[in-house]
This record gives C-alpha cells, sequence and structure tokens, in this order.
C-alpha cells in the first residue's frame, strides 16, 4: 500500500487485550512496598527507553512518573494501596471475576503520519507515539493494577512480547 494515501486516511490503530478483573468482594489490599513501586515504575518506564525525555534524563523521566502516582494512586501519605486475589464464593474460590479491557491507542497525528512516509523505523514510530501521549497495553495494565481493578500478574500474562 502507498505510505502517502494510507497516512492520509490513518485516523487510529486501537490494540486490546482481556485481563481477569479482581473480585470486588475479597480482593485483599495492602500498601505496596517500595520493592514493588519500583518494579511496577521499571516495567511502566520500559517502553519509553527510546523517547527524546528519556534519553536526556531518565532518573527525572521515572521521578516525574512516580510523583505522578502517588499523587494520583496513592493516599494523604503517598502510599500506594495494591491489592491481591484471594477467592470467595462469589469468584468460585479463584480471586478473579469478569474481565477488564487494556487498551493501546495509536492516533493518527501530523507526526505519525510523517513517520509513515518517511518509512521510519517501527522503534521510532513506537518513540514519537510515545511521546505524543500514547500508552501502551502494559502501561494501561498497570495503571489498572494501581486502581485496583486487575493485579500485575494478569497483565503480565495479556502483555507478552
Amino acid at each position: 500500500m502507498d505510505p502517502f494515501n494510507f497516512s492520509d486516511a490513518l485516523l487510529g490503530i486501537l490494540a486490546q487485550r482481556l485481563a481477569k478483573r479482581l473480585c470486588g468482594k475479597c480482593k485483599k489490599p495492602h500498601v505496596a512496598t517500595q520493592e514493588e513501586v519500583d518494579a511496577l515504575l521499571e516495567e511502566y518506564v520500559h517502553e519509553l527507553r527510546n523517547t527524546a525525555s528519556w534519553k536526556n534524563d531518565p532518573q527525572g523521566a521515572k521521578d516525574a512518573q512516580l510523583q505522578e502516582w502517588r499523587k494520583e494512586f496513592g493516599n494523604e501519605r503517598g502510599e500506594i494501596t495494591l491489592y491481591t486475589h484471594v477467592g470467595c464464593e462469589v469468584c468460585g474460590g479463584t480471586g478473579y471475576k469478569g474481565r477488564v479491557g487494556l487498551h493501546e491507542l495509536l492516533i493518527g497525528t501530523d507526526q505519525i503520519k510523517k513517520n509513515i512516509q518517511e518509512h521510519a523505523r517501527v522503534a521510532e514510530m513506537l518513540a514519537t507515539a510515545l511521546e505524543t501521549g500514547m500508552r501502551t497495553l502494559k502501561q494501561d495494565g498497570i495503571e489498572k493494577v494501581l486502581t485496583g481493578i486487575t493485579d500485575i500478574h494478569q497483565v503480565r500474562a495479556v502483555c507478552i512480547k
């Protein structure tokens, strides 16, 4: 397909996966340890390594993301609560009930269209998309972990590359 025609017609590309949702009745909350937060943060920023903001100041990018999480998902002391599956009669002893969608939306911005027209490499297009605000499937999943909808094991299970 001609890259000029394709890029002109492109509105967006959506990817989605379904992960198991934690049972609302029996999920068990706990304050995340620093190791748990660091592990989530490392997985979240892994995709950002090719972006300009990461290359300029990787530690600053990590710190900024952590502060955003503490503000958005933390309690008044900045502590983040994570949940684990337990199992009860409602969920059949599994700790999960239902599914939740994880989404990744690549919007056909002018920068992305230019990348397509110039036959840019996938890594370059990914960096462009992330710099313009796209979240990957795994990043969306991690945000759902931080809100208590699912757990990181489910996110990892459906976001395998």
